[in-house]
């Protein structure tokens, strides 16, 4: 009767009472998760109110919970809702709606999961268990990390990584890390100082060099993604075999235009001087035979006009064999590029080099068959030149190759380049790339045409492409073993033989000599299967003639090691210190050294700091510190305790705010005693 007198039978005015519980296995309300439910409800198991066993209580007979929706969020008036993203298994707090009664729930939100909670036991009422199943399967691999946790921590949700699927299966075959797809591709940028001819040459060949580097990429991560025996696998390689051949192609157009234009312009001497031996060759003999001046030289004007025609179908034939070969050209170009991916394991710079000077072989020998009918309709002028041959003219030396692409001004003999990157690596930065070694690749081009031109002679057969192409060896097959020594500038492909520590390239800037070393901590493993990140970068020759910081690039040659970034500081024309921005990890280790903070570097003075401030960093060590104006000028380490991972600096202010510091490690010298403080003479 008290029960009954206390009640107001309406909501809001009646008791609230809330509640925690469990959102049951998707099976038990699979209809509305499919479509033909309605509104926005699930099943859920309240603790106290429901029993602890399917056996009592099913999963299908819990009653429906009602999401309150929080603002934001809409309700679908208008077209305006987000949808809500509970799943099976999530703990979710609530109150009823009909008080005591407890028949109508309604679910005002959820707890995160933890890191810490088991997540593949069996689907137990009140028990931690995987939101996925047969209907929500778990993420593609290297997409997401499959914690299935929501922690406020850094290793709950951590952001996706800049990796390859190839990198993400060597770090973690079961757990991939997340990749982002635009990241580790290769794109080619505007570079170098020297002219706009000469950046324009570049840019063509280092645009073919850096497709090639991103295709063997792709190739490294499908890999790593499906069997190579699955037909989806070749499939995806021919599509971007064809995507890449139009692309390559047309870069090398270019290329066509130049070669195809040095030939005309070395042969219009050449036939002017064929013309008048022709003319002097029947003039003899008209004179030899009748004795008459008129004669005779009427008859050699009449030998060289009937060569007018003839030569004006060799001028003739310029636009159309540069389209014709346009096209064939494509067509080589997937034939190489099918090569790489049956022989190619890793990319290095002379894959790319071997595939130019294939190309170049490729284009010369399409030009010689294109021309050869006309060249044998002027062959009464050419038969004054013993063994001549369009292709010989065109092999004829260094400069006249580098001529017909319009590259005589990029040979070896640059420098490196002192001004900028000729690629970019999106999610990383500039890359650093090798000078164009334009002599080599015309050297080896040679060589390898030379080698099939023997073996062809010889009876030896030759498949399709290495008798167009040359024998070079990512075509032969010589590119997987290492021990092999070939005529054509030996290139291995193959796994890595020796997993050394990380290298640091230091490039652009205007400045030239600058080097630098990685320091290694926060080492994991055993033996040689030691890692670690990139806690600082010590600067072994500061070079000179720098205007502005150089970039720095961090290259692990086994690919294993990711995420490192590092920055540069120029002072006076030198690189003083290279700063971590950030450790990244998984880097090869030879040894672990013990290392101190042997200096720090001043980002930033920052302002408003007073004398009596100090510095500590988060591995005890103290720090002298030199304030003018309010601005941190100098820091200096008074003590000096071993460093494993990036000392974090903290200045001690009540003030004072806006610096910056990086603590640069080295060494520990042998021990001299303890420092206890360090005074700074200022005159």
């Amino acid at each position: 009767m008290e029960e009954f007198l206390l009640k107001s039978n309406f909501i809001g005015r009646d008791g609230f009472v809330w509640w925690i519980g469990q959102i049951a296995p998707i099976e038990s309300w699979i209809e509305q998760a499919n479509g033909p439910g309605w509104g926005v409800r699930y099943k859920v198991r309240i603790m106290g109110y429901h029993p602890y066993t399917e056996a009592e209580l099913s999963n299908e007979d819990l009653p429906w919970a009602h999401v309150m929706l929080p603002p934001g969020v809409g309700t679908g008036s208008a077209n305006t809702f987000k949808t809500v993203k509970y799943n099976e298994g999530d703990t979710v707090i609530g109150f009823f709606l009909d008080g005591e009664s407890g028949q109508h729930p309604i679910i005002m939100g959820a707890f995160a999961n933890s890191v810490d909670v088991i997540k593949d036991a069996e689907k137990l009422p009140f028990a931690p268990f995987s939101g996925f199943n047969q209907h929500i399967k778990q993420p593609p691999k290297g997409v997401l990390a499959t914690s299935e946790s929501g922690d406020q921590n850094r290793a709950t949700a951590p952001d996706p990584q800049p990796l390859s699927p190839a990198q993400s299966k060597q770090v973690d075959p079961n757990n991939p890390a997340a990749r982002r797809t635009s990241d580790g591709k290769i794109i080619s940028t505007p570079c170098g100082s020297e002219s706009e001819e000469s950046k324009g040459s570049k840019k063509v060949i280092n645009e073919i060099k850096n497709t090639i580097q991103g295709y063997v990429q792709f190739l490294q991560d499908l890999k790593a993604q499906f069997d190579e025996k699955l037909e989806h696998y070749r499939d995806e390689i021919d599509r971007e075999i064809d995507v890449l051949a139009e692309k390559i192609a047309t870069v090398a157009s270019k290329m066509i235009n130049g070669i195809v234009n040095f030939i005309f312009k070395k042969l219009i001497p050449i036939l002017g001087k064929g013309l008048k031996l022709l003319y002097d060759a029947v003039f003899a003999k008209v004179l030899a035979a009748t004795g008459l001046l008129p004669a005779a030289h009427a008859a050699g004007v009449a030998a060289q006009t009937a060569m007018i025609n003839p030569v004006k179908i060799l001028q003739d034939l310029i636009p159309c064999i540069q389209n014709q070969i346009k096209g064939k050209v494509k067509d080589l170009v997937k034939q190489l590029l099918k090569s790489i991916a049956d022989n190619v394991l890793n990319f290095v710079d002379c894959v790319a080099d071997q595939t130019i000077g294939a190309m170049l072989n490729g284009i010369i020998g399409l030009v010689d068959n294109a021309l050869l009918p006309a060249i044998n309709g002027v062959g009464k002028i050419l038969q004054f030149f013993e063994d001549f041959s369009v292709e010989g003219l065109m092999r004829n030396g260094f400069d006249a190759l580098l001529g017909l692409v319009g590259l005589k001004s990029c040979s070896k003999t640059d420098a490196k380049d002192k001004w900028g990157s000729c690629k970019y690596r999106l999610g990383y930065g500039p890359v650093f790339q090798d000078d164009l070694d334009l002599k080599g690749i015309v050297d080896n081009a040679n060589a390898a045409k030379a080698i099939s031109t023997a073996a062809k002679v010889a009876g030896f057969p030759l498949d399709g492409v290495q008798d167009i192409a040359g024998a070079f060896d990512f075509i032969t097959g010589t590119v997987k073993d290492p021990n092999f020594i070939g005529d054509v500038g030996s290139c291995y492909t193959g796994p890595p033989i020796v997993c050394g520590p990380p290298k640091i390239n230091i490039f652009g800037g205007g400045g030239t000599g600058a080097s630098a070393v990685p320091i290694l901590g926060g080492i994991v493993g055993e033996d040689k299967y030691k890692t670690g990140s990139i806690i600082s970068v010590k600067v072994t020759n500061p070079g000179s003639g720098y205007t502005f910081p150089p970039f720095v690039e961090v290259v692990d040659s086994c690919g294993q090691g990711y995420g490192g970034i590092v920055r540069a500081i120029v002072k006076n024309g030198q690189v003083s210190t290279i700063y971590v921005v950030s450790e990244g990890e998984n880097y090869p280790v030879e040894e672990e050294i013990p290392y101190v903070v042997e200096s720090v570097s001043v980002i930033n003075p920052g302002q408003d700091f007073e004398d009596g401030d100090t510095v500590i960093d988060n591995r005890g060590n103290e720090y002298d510190v030199l304030i003018q104006s309010g601005a941190i000028i100098k820091v200096t380490p008074i003590n000096s305790r071993d460093v494993t991972n990036i000392p974090v600096l903290e200045v001690i202010s009540k003030n004072g705010s806006g610096a910056i510091l990086a603590a640069n490690l080295g060494e520990r010298p042998p021990f001299d005693g303890e420092v206890k403080q360090v005074i700074d003479c200022i005159t």
